[in-house]
Formats: C-alpha cells, sequence, structure tokens
C-alpha cells in the first residue's frame, strides 16, 4: 500500500477525551429536574452518538418524544458551552501523534459532527499548539457523518487522494462516512463506543486500542 498522506481525524472520542465535561453538563442539567447522579460510564458511551442522545439520556426521554429531545438538547448545550473547556483533553498519545505528523510534514486536520461553535474554541484551547490545518464541521458542509461530504471536503483542501487518505474515528458513522468518501478507515476502539457495539464489527480497516498505535502508519 501506497504511504498514507493525509490523517483525518474525529474530534469528540478520538482525539479529545470530552467525555468528563459532558458528564458536568448531564448531571447540571439532572440536577435542575431533581434527578439523580448519571453513570459515567453510559454517559462516555453516548457522547459520540451527540447531544440529542445525552440529552434523552440525561431526562429519561423516549427516542420518540422528539419535542422534548431537542428542547432539552438546546438546554445541554447551553450548559456545554460554560464548561467545555474545564476537563477536556487530549487522549493520551495524541499529542505525541500529532507532533510526529507535523514533524514528518504529513497532512492532517479534523473532520467532525460537533458544530462550529464548540468545535472550533476546544480545538483552539486544546490542540492550537498542533497548528491543526483544517477542521471541517457540519456547518461548513450542509451535511453530517456518515454523509461523506465532510470528508470531500477535507480532501480538497488537502489536495489529496481519497486512496491515499485515512480517516479515523471511534463511532461506527465515521467509518460509514470514510467508505462513502472512498478513504482508508480506522476505528479509534479506545474512545466512546456505545455499550451494545463492537468497534470490530464496523469493517474498519485498522482498529486503534491506543492513539499511539495510528503512528505505525505514519
Amino acid at each position: 500500500m501506497k504511504d498514507i498522506e493525509l490523517f483525518a481525524f474525529d474530534l469528540d472520542g478520538t482525539l479529545l477525551d470530552t467525555a468528563p465535561d459532558f458528564f458536568k453538563s448531564v448531571n447540571i442539567l439532572r440536577q435542575k429536574y431533581n434527578l439523580d447522579e448519571a453513570d459515567y460510564v453510559q454517559v462516555r458511551s453516548l457522547v459520540s452518538q451527540g447531544a440529542a442522545s445525552l440529552a434523552a439520556y440525561a431526562l429519561e426521554l423516549k427516542l420518540d418524544e422528539t419535542e422534548a429531545i431537542e428542547l432539552h438538547r438546546q438546554e445541554l448545550l447551553e450548559i456545554y458551552e460554560e464548561c467545555c473547556l474545564d476537563a477536556t483533553q487530549p487522549f493520551d498519545g495524541v499529542d505525541t501523534l500529532l507532533a510526529k505528523l507535523n514533524e514528518k510534514q504529513i497532512k492532517w486536520g479534523i473532520v467532525t459532527n460537533k458544530p462550529r461553535k464548540f468545535a472550533e474554541k476546544i480545538v483552539i484551547n486544546k490542540l492550537d499548539k498542533h497548528n491543526p490545518p483544517f477542521l471541517v464541521c457540519p456547518d461548513d458542509v450542509g451535511a453530517r457523518k456518515p454523509e461523506p461530504d465532510g470528508l470531500i471536503q477535507a480532501l480538497k483542501i488537502s489536495d489529496t487522494n481519497s486512496k491515499n487518505s485515512i480517516y479515523i474515528g471511534d463511532h461506527r458513522i465515521d467509518i460509514e462516512a470514510g467508505k462513502n468518501a472512498k478513504m482508508i478507515t480506522g476505528a479509534a476502539a479506545y474512545g466512546y463506543i456505545p455499550l451494545e457495539d463492537d468497534a470490530n464489527n464496523w469493517g474498519a480497516k485498522y482498529i486503534f486500542l491506543h492513539a499511539k498505535e495510528i503512528e505505525t502508519l505514519t
């Protein structure tokens, strides 16, 4: 296989451990409605499924209660905006990985389903020392993963062929998005895997149990 020319990464659960701040946000929301503290393991497993899933879990809503979920999703995000930098940090091995990519002048960047309002703020505060070459959010392309639009945009920005590029993420939809963009795929199995799921079943070319394992492809 030809050397990988572009490493595109998901954000939450792949580069950054944002679960502690989502856990805090969920519990502030639960306290508001006189509910007991949430289960951290459950919250962690839901982070990569988005704020709607977290809001539904936080207030014990049924998935068909769409209006209530949307209302409380907004409420949760307002809370999250105030604490999204409190405890979020790069996963172990990520700083070394990104430094190595920069040292070798290998292209890399971030494609996330996180709204730019939050993603940009967090990336600037937690990853700015690595000078991320690009950050693509749903706001930029009008679509969310598993649609490939964000990854196609990343390929254009980096002027890279999809066959020589890899997308790495911690959710099944990341792998689907990568395949839809005809990219190589890697599962960040150290991330926020849903409790009922198994990264081995996603069909990714690579499975990484630790961020440092990604370095073997550089």
